[in-house]
């Protein structure tokens, strides 16, 4: 798929991940905080992904179109980091969510409008695959590194006295070793 097929499928992604978020009941607690996890790595994925390889393919770095969308990445990465830190059952959750939502409808009308019609102004159908096979690598590297987190998070914290009783061994170790070469190194 080209890239800007990509990013459309993207952008559907995060409106149903919005939408599941905001209708979560009161009463769900757990799953609200579950769905706004999903929603916070979504974004954040959906600006590095945007930022790392879509943007620079405009040759203006001064480009007007991808300074505002830029601007909206900052704006929708503090709304989502503020959402994020707010329990989802605080008084604060709810309305945080829905400005949260709206800026984050206000951009992707702006990206799937005027910035994705200028992309596709600007490169050729050759460029454009190539860019979506790079942003379905990026995506299949970054999957494999969120599986490893979750693995070695997991094992970590099941292992986790085993870890410390090693690690313990190997600082007194060191600390042996150090004293040895102290010793020799005396005249």
């Amino acid at each position: 798929m080209d890239a800007l097929g990509l990013v459309r499928q993207d952008h559907r992604k995060l409106e149903a991940l919005l939408e599941r978020c905001e209708q979560t009941d009161d009463d769900s607690a757990e799953e609200r905080a579950v769905l706004v996890d999903q929603l916070h790595t979504a974004l954040r994925h959906h600006v590095e992904e945007e930022e790392t390889l879509l943007y620079p393919a405009f040759r203006q770095p001064d480009h007007d179109l991808v300074a505002r969308a830029t601007e909206q990445h900052r704006m929708i990465t503090k709304l989502a980091d503020e959402l994020a830190a707010t329990p989802p059952a605080a008084d604060a959750f709810r309305p945080r969510l829905r400005i949260l939502a709206d800026q984050v409808r206000r951009h992707l009308d702006t990206e799937d409008g005027p910035l994705l019609t200028a992309l596709e102004d600007l490169l050729d159908d050759a460029t454009l695959l190539d860019l979506g096979r790079r942003l379905e690598n990026r995506r299949h590297v970054v999957a494999a590194q969120e599986d490893l987190v979750a693995t070695t998070t997991g094992f970590l914290t099941r292992n986790q006295p085993r870890i410390r009783a090693a690690l313990a061994v190997l600082a007194t170790l060191a600390a042996i070793a150090v004293v040895r070469r102290r010793r020799r190194a005396r005249p």
